[in-house]
């Protein structure tokens, strides 16, 4: 659910991005669609907390972001895009850990990192060579789109893994978990 959620807030992103204050919505709706996605995890006691601190820093994160990538960054020319978005990908998994925390903390980020690495290509691939009349996917606003879409799979993965819960047998039978032992 969380996957889906993400999706539809980079289309619904990208379709309103006008390149002016709009750019607000965009970490206003990816820090609601996944701490709304996965209300009944929040690590906080009150939970519009979780979900308004959730919100607050996505907002700082993005705007410190783009400041990074244009002021700092731009002199590296189209890699500056690669840093701007693996920087976002890994502020926004380290933000969203602190309200739904990743059991697989340092494979989540891994995995997130890689995901995220692939952003840009993918973006200028689809920006070059439009093969979808999806107008979310045509401009240059599709970056947003997959950010969204590839960094909430990444986040979805690292939110919903499974700590390791092995199952062993001992010399008298009896079956324990690795907690147990």
């Amino acid at each position: 659910m969380t996957w889906l959620c993400c999706i539809l807030t980079g289309f619904i992103s990208s379709a309103y991005i006008k390149w002016d204050w709009s750019f607000i919505l965009i970490p206003t709706l990816i820090s609601l669609a996944v701490s709304l996605s996965n209300f009944d995890k929040i690590s906080f006691p009150k939970k519009l907390i979780g979900i308004l601190l959730h919100w607050f820093l996505c907002i700082v994160i993005f705007i410190i972001t783009i400041a990074i990538t244009v002021f700092f960054l731009s002199p590296l020319g189209s890699y500056a895009m690669y840093v701007g978005t693996t920087l976002a990908a890994i502020l926004f998994s380290l933000n969203t850990n602190i309200i739904l925390p990743f059991p697989k903390f340092w494979l989540s980020m891994v995995v997130i990192f890689g995901l995220s690495v692939l952003v840009w290509p993918i973006a200028d691939y689809l920006h070059a060579h439009p093969i979808f009349k999806l107008v979310a996917l045509n401009g240059r606003e599709n970056i947003v789109t997959i950010w969204c879409s590839l960094v909430g799979f990444g986040v979805a993965l690292g939110i919903h893994a499974q700590k390791d819960n092995v199952i062993e047998f001992h010399k008298n039978g009896r079956k324990t978990s690795k907690s147990e032992s």
